[in-house]
């Protein structure tokens, strides 16, 4: 594949610098992209699915609107199932409830919002590279010297 560039090694030790470094951020919805007031465990959830350090702004964006789909799935499946998939006016014939294809289009975006946040499947490449790549860097994260030390000041995500 020319002209594509690779990831850099992360066993290098500029490498677990640079993590240490990214990782000791907050990682913050982006204030253009807030999320909703019951996306907050669906965030939690996306951002836990890779190390802190590979984070981009772009990604937190688009990560915020990926919670708030699933919010917003969530509830649209609940009113479905109190509404159900069959509606029938007081006076007309049975037709589907709408809320089915919202629900559907729900599910293709957040599919489509993982696989380009390469959380999902082989968006991200193999899976033997990925994994490898992001336990690696939770590992180093994890023994981070720079997370939870208040005498450092650490950069913010906003």
């Amino acid at each position: 594949m020319a002209g594509r560039a690779r990831k850099a090694r992360i066993d290098s030790a500029a490498a677990a610098v640079q993590v240490m470094v990214t990782a000791a951020r907050e990682v913050c919805p982006p204030a253009h992209a807030p999320l909703d007031d019951d996306a907050g465990p669906f965030w939690d959830d996306i951002i836990g699915q890779r190390a802190r350090s590979e984070w981009t702004a772009h990604d937190l964006a688009y990560a915020s609107d990926l919670a708030n789909a699933m919010a917003q799935l969530v509830e649209n499946r609940r009113q479905l199932r109190s509404e159900g998939e069959v509606l029938t006016p007081e006076e007309g014939r049975p037709m589907a409830n709408p809320r089915v294809a919202v629900v559907h289009g729900l599910h293709a975006q957040i599919k489509a919002a993982r696989q380009s946040l390469n959380i999902h499947g082989r968006a991200a490449g193999e899976a033997r590279d990925v994994g490898k790549r992001r336990a690696a860097a939770k590992e180093i994260e994890d023994g981070n010297p720079l997370a939870g030390d208040d005498l450092l000041a650490r950069p913010t995500v906003q």
